[in-house]
């Protein structure tokens, strides 16, 4: 198994973060929903970093 590379990582995080965007729009109750954008929004946060070191 192969490591993944930052910019491989980056994408993964990035397709994450829609996801949890598109999960929290969808959510039951407003609690759930700043849960899950905090995280979509920490997943974006990462993706960038990584994108910078490069």
């Amino acid at each position: 198994m192969t490591a993944e590379t930052d910019l491989q990582k980056a994408a993964r995080f990035e397709a994450e973060a829609r996801e949890l965007h598109r999960r929290s729009r969808a959510a039951a109750n407003l609690p759930a929903s700043i849960v899950l954008r905090f995280r979509a929004l920490w997943k974006e946060e990462a993706a960038r970093l990584l994108r910078r070191q490069r």
